[in-house]
């Protein structure tokens, strides 16, 4: 049977014509680390091919984008993507006890078991309006002390709703929702947006009116799609976070608020989620600044009392009964 002899870790592993190189070295204990679990969407699984490179299977479609995308040597192989007919000597590109720690999948899983991996999830963006000439007519330490009574009231509207908070902006957050299964993370999004209009006008807006005389608003987008999960950060500071286009689109829908005049705004792939569950009024047509390589259109839109289809978004006016608490079957 062909053998990979392996450094630094100078160990010799068998491997058949139908076994990876990434499979047989974690067979035998040696951490390849491999973000993607062995499907090619990484490079973290690289090894340097010092002797038998004649004998290592062709590159697949998957590895040959990948390495070409990242300008590899022919030398270079992904070890979830490499076979074997003869003897080989590679070295492992990964290689200090830190990255190995980080992304060894057979340890024991992190506190929501993730590592790296694609999930449907919902993705909601919240942000602070005007959050300039806000900072510019506030006392700085008023600014710091209005943003954690802000933060308090949209932490615990994410929390209530079962989401997880992924990261803080200056004036703004990311929340998730379906990181543990969940058949309702889009309806959950949606009860975290209204919750949030809701404690800013009945809470946050009076507050800042009768202290400042100022405004205080926000906007909120959402959208369901796929998007790489996992935990990052160390000790105390670890957290999940989402990677991907659904993230961008989600981002994109909360800014879209400003040209639509619109406080929230949901996706037509988040709106199909909660159907009877919701109710819209009227909707809108809103271009998104964004290139994706799977939609071929930058254009997320509605049309006003029309059948909904793909790539349309949906909003919630300021003062309209669009999506509204009341609209909503909880």
């Amino acid at each position: 049977m062909p053998r990979i002899f392996l450094l630094p870790d100078q160990r010799c592993v068998e491997a058949s014509d139908l076994e990876t190189v990434l499979s047989a070295s974690l067979r035998v204990g040696i951490p390849i680390t491999n973000e993607c679990r062995g499907n090619a969407r990484c490079s973290t699984c690289r090894v340097l091919v010092l002797n038998g490179l004649g004998y290592c299977s062709p590159r697949s479609e998957k590895e040959r984008a990948l390495a070409e995308q990242l300008h590899f040597s022919d030398r270079v192989r992904l070890a979830c993507q490499t076979t074997i007919t003869g003897n080989v000597t590679m070295r492992r590109l990964i290689l200090d006890a830190e990255d190995a720690g980080l992304t060894d999948q057979r340890k024991e899983a992190t506190a929501h078991g993730l590592v790296g991996e694609e999930r449907q999830i919902a993705i909601l963006f919240v942000d602070v309006r005007d959050s300039t000439s806000f900072a510019e007519s506030v006392p700085p330490f008023d600014v710091i002390h209005i943003l954690r009574r802000f933060y308090h009231h949209m932490d615990k509207a994410v929390m209530d709703n079962g989401g997880h908070i992924a990261c803080y902006t200056g004036d703004g957050l990311m929340a998730l929702f379906g990181i543990e299964s969940s058949e309702c993370a889009p309806l959950q999004a949606v009860r975290t947006g209204l919750d949030m209009l809701h404690s800013v006008k009945r809470n946050i807006q009076p507050y800042v009116k009768r202290l400042f005389q100022c405004p205080f608003r926000i906007g909120v987008g959402a959208h369901f799609g796929e998007a790489v999960v996992g935990m990052v950060g160390g000790g105390l500071q670890e957290r999940v976070t989402a990677l991907g286009d659904a993230v961008n689109i989600a981002s994109r829908i909360e800014r879209a608020n400003k040209q639509a005049r619109t406080q929230f705004l949901v996706s037509e792939a988040l709106l199909r989620e909660v159907k009877g569950q919701v109710r819209v009024g009227k909707s809108l047509n809103v271009k998104l600044p964004v290139k994706l390589a799977n939609m071929p259109s930058t254009r997320l839109s509605v049309s006003e009392r029309r059948t909904a289809s793909n790539g349309r978004a949906r909003g919630h006016r300021p003062n309209e009964n669009k999506i509204s608490r009341g609209s909503g079957r909880r």
